[in-house]
């Protein structure tokens, strides 16, 4: 996967398509990358995570769309 190369992400926004959530990853000087975030907000969490963000801030990107969202 080549987002490490792309350098650690700066802002992320979490968008809820009706189906699947989208991730929004801001990278440095590298712009916008639009990624498959899943179909429930813990496959949202995990791929945030796997993109380098940490569990903490995972989580409360994930929560700015499900407020009721904790991570187990």
């Amino acid at each position: 996967m080549s987002d490490v190369a792309d350098g650690p992400v700066t802002a992320v926004r979490v968008e809820w398509t009706g189906a699947r959530y989208k991730l929004h990853l801001v990278r440095g000087n590298s712009g916008i990358t639009v990624v498959d975030g899943g179909d429930r907000p813990a496959e949202a969490m995990t791929a945030l995570t796997s993109r380098g963000l940490s569990r903490e801030d995972a989580e409360h990107c994930v929560r700015e769309v499900e407020p009721g969202f904790r991570a187990v």
